[in-house]
């Protein structure tokens, strides 16, 4: 039996427990707005090529949403480095 290694989810289209675990574990409020990305994967093991085309394929979906957002918003691309930057440090000063 073959499992899926990566899920992508809209937010506003979670259960609310759902949302509330996340939010938990992730130590932030998720915006309506957002979507969450899961993978699931064993460090040292290579996955096949039949689940790397599927993370690639989910991956660049994943890209597209992004550039699609990002010009139906006016968002340049130095803001959105800014932005990953600025969570980025947020998650560094968060680990101990």
């Amino acid at each position: 039996m073959e499992h899926e290694s990566v899920a992508i989810q809209n937010v506003k289209d979670l259960q609310t427990r759902e949302r509330q675990w996340l939010e938990g574990m992730l130590g932030r409020h998720l915006q309506e707005n957002q979507q969450v990305f899961i993978m699931v994967f064993t460090p040292g093991a290579l996955p096949d090529e039949v689940t790397r085309q599927r993370a690639r394929a989910g991956l660049e979906k994943t890209w597209e949403q992004v550039d699609r957002h990002m010009k139906e918003h006016g968002i340049t691309d130095e803001e959105f480095d800014a932005a990953v930057d600025e969570a980025m440090e947020h998650v560094r000063r968060r680990e101990p």
